[in-house]
């Protein structure tokens, strides 16, 4: 596959006839029954659920609002209506910067992403993040995450800033376009920013981690659509949360889904959507790759965070135990009744309260800078 430099943008807000909208009135009847019948299974929760009742509320109409979203057509009024309904990453970032009074630095990537500085940009380390979602944008949540990264990072006598990398999002345009886009990101903070590889991290949720571990897999072992990118020296480390780095979903599976916000049925159609009609291989599925494909990754140490209500859990473990095979400084850290990439949902859903997810994060940090 070719792909033309900056031939794939990011896509906007779409526009929305009336029609459309008047047909975003079922699916907000339907979250707001979910949440009225979490008000009454959240007194019944155990120790299964969430940790508060506010989160067992705030957990449920999501999980609705997410199931009416296809993303098998980039003509699929429902995946409309989603991303209309949500700003864009670029809007979200602009709203974020000018809350705080900052003014958005955003650099132009090669192949249609782009990349937003959040913290100063001439920080010492550099956070290179890719949020999850593959068909949706980065919400508010992950500003005020990547914000709280800075924070306790400064106080702690540390220099950091988070580079996030917005991809076009799937179905617009599918693999490999999206892991391209994500080496570049790697590729401008290396070649532009005079960093060393020890003041780089890259992290990434859900599919964001799968971006990352590509990224990875990408720098050992070059894959043959991407342009070769030289690493002399190790990158300091990666985290990942709710790394999704097994793309195979079943709906057949029956599980328990209280607590996340993630089901088979919303997984399936997103992996499609990345997909398209690519076959799976190591940098879309690293689960299934042998344990000396990670035996030469050029990275100091990986974190591993998940939640102990994700449906991802059992995948997430076995992955980690596949790394570990061969590239034995990966640590997983489970937080206790949390779900699907708790530090940065939370946040979403208006819960500021610190996971214990987002802990053992900024301690990792402290002691990686």
């Amino acid at each position: 596959m070719v792909l033309k430099k900056n031939s794939v943008r990011p896509a906007d807000r779409p526009l929305l006839s009336m029609a459309s909208k008047l047909d975003l009135l079922p699916a907000v009847a339907s979250i707001l029954i979910a949440g009225f019948v979490a008000l009454f299974t959240g007194l019944k929760r155990d120790q299964s659920g969430t940790p508060t009742f506010y989160l067992h509320i705030a957990l449920s109409p999501p999980n609705v609002r997410i199931r009416v979203t296809n993303c098998n057509d980039h003509k699929d009024p429902k995946l409309i209506r989603k991303r209309w309904i949500s700003p864009s990453t670029d809007e979200a970032y602009k709203q974020y910067m000018q809350s705080r009074g900052g003014v958005p630095q955003t650099i132009e990537l090669e192949y249609g992403a782009k990349g937003h500085w959040i913290g100063n940009k001439n920080a010492r380390n550099v956070l290179i993040w890719y949020h999850g979602g593959f068909c949706l944008p980065a919400n508010v949540g992950y500003f005020k995450f990547w914000e709280s990264l800075i924070q306790c990072s400064s106080a702690a006598g540390k220099d950091l800033a988070v580079f996030a990398v917005a991809y076009t999002l799937a179905p617009n345009a599918q693999y490999p376009t999206q892991l391209i886009q994500s080496v570049e990101g790697l590729r401008y903070i290396l070649t532009e920013t005079n960093r060393t590889p020890a003041n780089i991290l890259l992290g990434g949720d859900s599919a964001g981690g799968n971006l990352a571990v590509g990224v990875l897999s990408h720098l050992s072992s070059p894959h043959e659509a991407i342009a070769k990118l030289d690493v002399q020296e190790p990158l300091a480390g990666t985290v990942l949360i709710a790394p999704w780095t097994s793309l195979e979903v079943s709906t057949d599976t029956k599980m328990n889904c209280l607590g996340d916000v993630i089901t088979p049925d919303v997984a399936k159609p997103w992996s499609q959507a990345y997909l398209g009609r690519a076959k799976h291989d190591y940098y879309t599925d690293a689960s299934t790759a042998p344990s000396s494909w990670f035996k030469n990754l050029k990275n100091q140490q990986i974190l591993v965070l998940a939640g102990q209500n994700e449906i991802m859990l059992p995948s997430i473990r076995h992955f980690v135990d596949k790394v570990k095979s061969g590239f034995p400084s990966i640590e997983l850290f489970i937080g206790r009744q949390e779900g699907h990439v708790a530090p940065v949902y939370n946040l979403y859903m208006g819960d500021n309260k610190e996971t214990q997810q987002g802990e053992r994060l900024k301690v990792w940090l402290g002691e990686l800078l």
